[in-house]
């Protein structure tokens, strides 16, 4: 994260670039978090008769509606572009609000909801990919964690705005919010690799200038990106036995994997029920104040792992944050289980366990599993297949958040409530492993250098040769570029080793404070 403030000119606009497709994600939460302060207050207005079933999947189906949007998010973000596609998806956001706060039949709470999460599948490779692709390598993750900071922050603000207006004010003000998403995008660019893709070169290297900064060369940078997309687009049109390929199964796999293991730790079951969790531990907390609590929570722990994303690398968070889940949720397993077995003595002397264990988890989660995975997915692709790659990964991971949420009153039937939950915590075991094992690091490496650990023996050193052409051109170009300084070097030091001012500046500073290069002696 420090790298951000560093230079922040450098970055500013590429951080702004960030935020602008990260509103995306805050969007994302208030779908995700409207049911939680939503449902209760309708259900007790009576203005829409629902049955325990409605409830059920009023509030579960937009993770199995944003399957539709996953799959055909990749087409969009091939031939509208990301900018484009996150621009675009901010209308129907705001339709599916509108629909719900003036639902005056249950089918109109489920258009809605249809509505706004087939958008969800559309947001986690759009916004993911658009700030991949626009991020320098030695601040990708910082900015990468954008995303999940802004989904805490979607959530928390629809806790404190549900706390205080019924369910249908509550969509009403929520449905204004994909107007920033659509304004902010406007005034972004597309990114390079995309215009690379549509041979539009000219409009690539504007692109990455304006996201670089006016003052930066970045020659070197897109003879390497434009390197990169003639390894992987000499055909735009992508055959499915390319597919099929090592190079693209592998990072493929190991997204699927993270995305799995994501979901698997609970989190949506825990974030949904965290009222019930409240209420078995016997708080005497106001059961919206309590969600507000888990949401200031995770938007805190979600913040600070932006410091810790490009130190520490992905590897580390993640297993830091799957050991101190599977803790809590084997605390939090264990009271369930001595409140079986002993009953009320044990819950009114360890009442405080389930509040401890889940803001605990929340932490846990939010510095590493919350961001980390979708921050991959844009890393590890393929640039040929990112777009296509990112769909499948995003919807798979929507597949496994729906089957987790769906199936966690039938698990509580089943297993018991601690059974449930350490459940829960052997998948937070098995992430560990996976990831110790499995996941190679990407921290502050290039695509290319990404793409290099998936391919084979033959393509690496084909890698290899096109690097060596590339940096003997950039030496070359450097060679032309000190050739002409040693022309105009000798008068222009000589002029700045006089002292010329002009109402108290000297033309070295004047020159300085005006952005101009001025040559220093070698």
């Amino acid at each position: 994260m420090e790298r951000l403030f560093r230079n922040p000119r450098k970055v500013m606009i590429q951080m702004g670039a960030a935020a602008s497709a990260s509103l995306s994600f805050m969007i994302l939460g208030m779908v995700r978090a409207w049911s939680s302060p939503g449902m209760p207050s309708l259900i007790n207005s009576k203005a829409i008769p629902l049955t325990e079933s409605d409830v059920s999947w009023i509030s579960s189906i937009p993770p199995l509606a944003s399957l539709v949007g996953s799959l055909l998010a990749g087409p969009c973000l091939t031939y509208l572009g990301r900018r484009r596609t996150l621009m675009l998806i901010s209308i129907p956001y705001s339709l599916g609000f509108l629909l719900i706060g003036f639902a005056s039949h249950v089918s109109m709470l489920y258009i809605g909801r249809i509505l706004d999460g087939a958008m969800i599948g559309f947001t986690a490779p759009s916004a993911q990919i658009f700030i991949g692709e626009c991020a320098s390598p030695r601040v990708r993750g910082a900015l990468g964690a954008f995303t999940a900071i802004f989904l805490s922050l979607g959530i928390l603000i629809t806790y404190i705005i549900g706390a205080f207006v019924p369910w249908n004010v509550l969509a009403w003000i929520l449905s204004a919010f994909p107007a920033l998403l659509f304004v902010a995008m406007y005034f972004m660019p597309e990114t390079p690799t995309w215009l690379l893709s549509k041979n539009r070169e000219e409009e690539a290297r504007k692109s990455l200038q304006f996201l670089r900064g006016v003052h930066t060369d970045v020659s070197v940078e897109f003879e390497r990106l434009k390197a990169n997309m003639a390894k992987g687009t000499n055909s735009q049109q992508i055959q499915p036995k390319e597919l099929l390929k090592g190079s693209v199964i592998k990072p493929l796999l190991l997204s699927m994997a993270l995305m799995l293991l994501q979901q698997f730790s609970g989190i949506n079951s825990i974030i949904y029920f965290t009222v019930f969790i409240f209420q078995k531990a016997g708080s005497t907390l106001d059961k919206n104040l309590a969600t507000i609590i888990v949401g200031i929570v995770q938007l805190l722990a979600t913040i600070a792992s932006m410091f810790l994303v490009d130190r520490a690398g992905r590897r580390i968070l993640l297993l830091v944050s799957g050991v101190v889940m599977a803790i809590s949720l084997a605390a939090l397993g264990a009271f369930f289980y001595m409140v079986e077995i002993y009953g009320q003595d044990v819950q009114q002397s360890l009442g405080w366990l389930p509040l401890a264990s889940l803001i605990l988890f929340i932490i846990a989660y939010s510095s590493g599993f919350a961001n980390v995975p979708f921050l991959i997915m844009g890393e590890l692709f393929p640039a040929k297949f990112r777009s296509i790659l990112g769909s499948l990964s995003s919807c798979f991971n929507l597949l496994c958040t729906f089957t987790i949420i769906r199936s966690f009153g039938d698990m509580n039937k089943t297993l018991g409530e601690y059974g449930t939950f350490w459940f829960y915590m052997s998948w937070c075991v098995v992430g560990v492993f996976f990831v110790y094992f499995f996941l190679p690091e990407t921290k502050g490496k290039s695509f290319d250098e990404i793409e290099r650990m998936f391919a084979n023996k033959k393509k690496r050193q084909l890698y290899a040769d096109e690097a060596e052409t590339v940096a003997g051109t950039a030496a070359a170009d450097r060679n032309d570029v000190v050739a002409v300084e040693t022309v105009v070097r000798a008068p222009i030091e000589e002029k700045l080793s006089q002292p010329h001012s002009y109402g108290g500046h000297d033309l070295e500073s004047e020159a300085e404070d005006n952005g101009e290069v001025v040559p220093t002696p070698l």
